[in-house]
């Protein structure tokens, strides 16, 4: 069989999504200078040998291999009926059993390849959020842009809760690949997903409070992508008698109307962490800001979640739409966000 092995389409994104947190971070990416330490990261010392350059390796027990190796990861088996791969060109597309082959069109740009184990490379997820459009929604091909750009990680394949992690990707590193590649297939939707799209979530609900905003007035947002995640505030000295921090950090800003949206779940119930809310809240207050609080109730409950965001529109000075059609398309919206987090909000 023919190395190495590229993963793709819907079995890289469900690589991605089990082996984030120990990949490297992506050769792609700009949100470092060439003095950080991401130049300095060392190659990994040693691959998986998972034993597919064996002499005389037939198709399906490599195929067998591969997925064993997906599965020891934590993909469950359902997921690998077939196996997603993607070659240069059409010619060296063939239809093996238990694979299924995607073309490309050009040179695989090898920037955007991650090595997993020796004769196995998966596509970075710049790739992948393209490709993501021949089996995603829009709405889960948008909420996938704010999680490959956001500071946590969620596994949609466990019922684990999140992670706090780095950075891996700028939306311009993800616009860069859509200018760079005009022609490559599912670029063109990918490119008007990505104007919705925003760096430095922190969290599934700030990008559930995000896409709320930013998504299409059809998909029941309030159609609005011009704002900001976790803008910083420095606090002026003729106000640091208010509070003790000494900047704080808006969920969710709208620069046009100096409107900020803060998403406060079930851990801002705690005595101490409701106090420095309502510090913050205050001071921000004073300095002119619009401040609205959407909590994991108004997310759980369809009329008090659109009441708020009727509030944030008319703070936006944008149009509120009260028809029966627009709520029902809220709702959806709604409900779509939080599928994953119906215990957790």
């Amino acid at each position: 069989m023919d190395l190495p092995i590229v993963l793709s389409h819907k079995t890289a994104w469900l690589y991605h999504n089990a082996a984030r947190p120990l990949e490297p971070l992506s050769r792609a990416s700009s949100l470092y200078d060439e003095g950080s330490f991401a130049g300095e990261v060392e190659p990994t010392a040693s691959l998986p040998k998972l034993g597919l350059d064996a002499k005389g390796l037939r198709i399906p027990a490599a195929v067998e291999i591969v997925a064993d190796y997906l599965v020891s990861l934590g993909i469950p088996q359902e997921e690998l009926g077939r196996i997603d791969t993607l070659v240069s060109f059409d010619f060296e597309r063939s239809r093996p059993a238990g694979l299924r082959r995607h073309v490309f069109g050009a040179p695989i740009p090898s920037d955007h390849l991650i090595e997993v184990a020796e004769g196995l490379l998966v596509v970075d997820e710049a790739i992948c959020l393209v490709q993501a459009g021949s089996w995603m929604s829009e709405l889960e091909q948008l909420e996938y842009g704010f999680e490959v750009c956001a500071r946590y990680h969620l596994n949609h394949l466990s019922s684990d809760d999140y992670v706090e992690a780095s950075q891996r990707y700028a939306v311009a590193d993800l616009r860069a690949f859509c200018e760079q590649n005009p022609s490559r297939r599912g670029v063109k939707r990918a490119a008007a997903v990505l104007k919705r799209v925003h760096d430095g979530a922190r969290s599934p609900m700030e990008t559930a409070t995000a896409i709320m905003v930013v998504a299409k007035r059809s998909q029941g947002g309030l159609g609005y992508a011009k704002i900001e995640l976790n803008h910083r505030v420095d606090v002026p000295n003729e106000f640091k008698y208010l509070a003790k921090a000494g900047y704080f950090e808006i969920d969710v800003y709208a620069p046009a109307s100096g409107t900020g949206i803060e998403y406060n779940g079930s851990d801002h119930l705690d005595k101490q962490r409701s106090a420095s809310d309502a510090e913050r809240m205050a001071v921000l207050s004073a300095l002119g800001f619009r401040m609205i609080v959407l909590t994991g109730t108004q997310f759980a409950h369809q009329l008090q979640l659109h009441r708020a965001m009727n509030a944030i529109a008319l703070a936006m000075g944008l149009k509120c739409d009260r028809s029966e059609a627009f709520q029902k398309r809220q709702n959806d919206l709604r409900e779509f966000v939080i599928r994953h987090w119906d215990g957790g909000l």
